[in-house]
């Protein structure tokens, strides 16, 4: 049995794209260096069962966004903050052509003719998207936005900014780890 697919460490884009059943029935899954692959699945469904995957809602994780950010118009969203998995939209989540970002692995955004642009990632992979760059660039932005919001508040949250959790110990304490960034009163 094929597992489904969840988002992971190391994922840089979810582009929705057409196989022989329709069009964006399918999933164009770009990997930090690593090979593409097209998943069978919409990227919708990819979406929202990784979101559940990492403990809630897509709904839940978008609300959170707008409430710490105040950014109602295509959300980013955070998978865990256990790795890099703050993805932002391309496209208002109730169309089809919606691509998911992972703002982590950006590195920059080129114009292209048309409205359309060209993604560059770190690894020298690429993307072409239905957006123009300066949309795109704006989407960026509301990614990085929600990702420093996050940071600080895990910050202040520790009481020491200038000593966030450290993820590489042995003994990480999972739920000081979830309850500074889901922002929740720690015991």
């Amino acid at each position: 049995m094929i597992q489904p697919y969840i988002i992971k460490k190391g994922d840089m884009v979810l582009q929705p794209c057409n196989l022989a059943t329709g069009q964006y029935e399918g999933s164009y899954l770009l990997r930090y260096k690593a090979d593409s692959q097209i998943i069978k699945e919409r990227v919708a469904k990819i979406i929202d069962r990784s979101c559940r995957f990492y403990g809630s809602s897509y709904v839940f994780k978008k609300e959170d966004t707008m409430r710490i950010t105040g950014i109602s118009s295509k959300p980013p969203i955070l998978f865990t903050p256990l790795f890099p998995t703050y993805f932002f939209p391309t496209h208002s989540d109730r169309k089809a052509d919606n691509t998911w970002i992972n703002i982590h692995y950006v590195h920059n955004i080129r114009p292209l003719k048309e409205r359309k642009c060209k993604v560059n990632f770190v690894d020298n992979q690429s993307i072409v998207a239905n957006i123009s760059a300066h949309s795109m660039h704006h989407q960026y932005l509301n990614g990085i936005y929600y990702y420093y919001m996050m940071d600080r508040a895990a910050r202040v949250a520790t009481f020491d900014p200038d000593s966030p959790i450290d993820y590489t110990k042995p003994q990480l304490n999972i739920y000081k780890a979830l309850a500074k960034y889901s922002l929740f009163e720690p015991k």
